[in-house]
């Protein structure tokens, strides 16, 4: 396993596929028709395709900290919030508001995992998230790699990897073992956001290369009950490449994409968002008018209301459509308060471990 000598950033489509002339169908920098207007593209053509030949690529400076802070800010009070209550209850010595944003939580996470655990596990969708989902050069360079009619999904992850703290390691897997498999040969895009400089040490991505062009490998529960995992025996030959990534950089990987994260062995926690983005052809269940070369759902043709059904989608990007664009933070909280719950298809048989209780 090794890091990267050079990651460079780059372009392709919705479709993932051994063969590359697959990937050109939908090519959006090849059509000339993005919403960006005359505002230079971030991904070169030779990043793009790193990307659609590696099924990952790093790009550096990509957003704004004045775009990042926000979030940090909403997380900041939320961890405010709940310390405030175990320390009026007596199961938290301090609110250790002393502390910085990087090491904060775990010093709580010394005492108590209870603040963690609702971060992990809540929804948190303030408007600092919304914004960064919609951070125009992150949607710049998500419309390069899925075309110009763009959806963002409201099913993000917010990652709070704690110092030597088990439940932020993540095993081995494909992001399409989670969604729908009518999905699993067009490209649903990862954008990994670190909020504080990502490194080996403190527990950052990890790929193997080229994997996104396997199909979608077997997975089985992991002895946690929290994951799906591809077991090393199962795993395909490929580089396994350490993915740092500076605060303001992201990564991006395919659905098909083997990547995993190990332990943090530093004091400061490894905070991250997962933001992910389709083209609107996709089977979605943003609630937009369909146009003639979109997926629209049958169960009698196997496609699902959406690639991953119980969060709903949201559009972002579009030259046909612009007045259903959800630009407001209201829209937004009003779809995160508001999940569909419908069931995705649990293609590995898993049986998920109950969510921690939280006290606070």
């Amino acid at each position: 396993m090794k890091s990267p000598k050079s990651v460079l950033p780059g372009n392709d489509n919705n479709i993932i596929s051994s063969d590359s002339s697959a990937l050109k169908e939908n090519d959006a920098s090849s059509r000339g028709t993005s919403s960006k207007a005359a505002r230079p593209t971030p991904l070169s053509k030779e990043q793009i395709k790193f990307f659609h030949d590696r099924g990952y690529l790093v790009v550096d400076d990509l957003i704004p900290h004045d775009d990042i802070q926000p979030v940090m800010d909403e997380l900041t009070s939320e961890i405010d919030n709940h310390a405030s209550k175990l320390v009026a209850r007596g199961r938290l010595s301090r609110s250790y508001a002393e502390e910085g944003f990087e090491t904060r939580l775990a010093k709580i996470s010394q005492e108590t995992d209870q603040v963690a655990i609702a971060i992990w596990n809540g929804i948190l969708h303030g408007p600092g998230i919304f914004h960064l989902i919609t951070q125009p050069r992150l949607l710049d360079a998500a419309e390069q790699l899925c075309g110009p009619e763009l959806i963002a999904s409201s099913v993000y992850r917010l990652r709070p990897k704690i110092p030597n703290y088990g439940y932020g390691a993540v095993p081995w897997h494909q992001d399409s073992g989670y969604f729908e498999p009518y999905c699993d040969n067009f490209l649903v895009l990862t954008a990994w956001v670190p909020l504080v400089d990502a490194t080996e040490e403190n527990g950052t991505m990890w790929v193997i290369a080229g994997s996104h062009r396997k199909p979608v490998l077997n997975h089985k529960m992991h002895v946690s009950a929290k994951y799906l995992e591809i077991e090393e025996k199962d795993l395909p030959p490929g580089e396994r490449v350490c993915c740092p990534v500076r605060k303001g950089g992201v990564l991006f990987i395919t659905n098909r994409t083997v990547h995993a994260s190990f332990i943090n062995r530093t004091r400061i926690v490894r905070w991250s968002m997962d933001l992910r983005y389709q083209s609107a052809k996709l089977p979605t269940n943003a609630s937009i008018t369909r146009l003639p070369d979109e997926a629209v759902p049958s169960p009698a043709l196997g496609v699902p209301a959406a690639c991953y059904p119980p969060e709903r989608d949201f559009l972002v990007r579009s030259q046909a459509r612009r007045d259903e664009i959800i630009q407001s933070y209201e829209e937004f909280c009003h779809l995160r308060e508001n999940p569909l719950n419908q069931p995705v298809t649990n293609r590995f048989n898993a049986t998920w471990a109950a969510p921690k209780p939280v006290e606070i």
